[in-house]
């Protein structure tokens, strides 16, 4: 995995700061459910942001339906943070959990 410069960890930790108050606060999922954001990758030129989940229950859905949000979400997301561009949101599957 490429080193990520001191820039991209900024942003990383304020965009899964940021993304995980609007979940929480702004969908019924985030209460419901114990979601959490593990992992945040961002290119370099901030095209997209790639957001890495795991859910209690329904894991599938929930991403799914955070996808389907992904649009609403950047735009709370631009009017919360100033950024020179506000990432493509998209959510995946948290594939670096443990498995037990």
């Amino acid at each position: 995995m490429k080193e990520k410069s001191h820039r991209m960890e900024k942003i990383n930790s304020l965009l899964k700061k940021e993304i995980s108050d609007i979940i929480f606060h702004e969908y019924e999922i985030g209460q419901e459910n114990f979601i959490t954001i593990s992992v945040i990758d961002t290119k370099a030129d901030l095209s997209q942001a790639d957001i890495y989940v795991s859910a209690l229950k329904d894991e599938d859905q929930i991403i799914d339906a955070l996808n389907k949000e992904s649009g609403h979400i950047r735009y709370i997301l631009g009017k919360k943070i100033r950024m020179k561009k506000t990432p493509k949101l998209v959510f995946k599957k948290d594939i670096f959990k443990l498995q037990i």
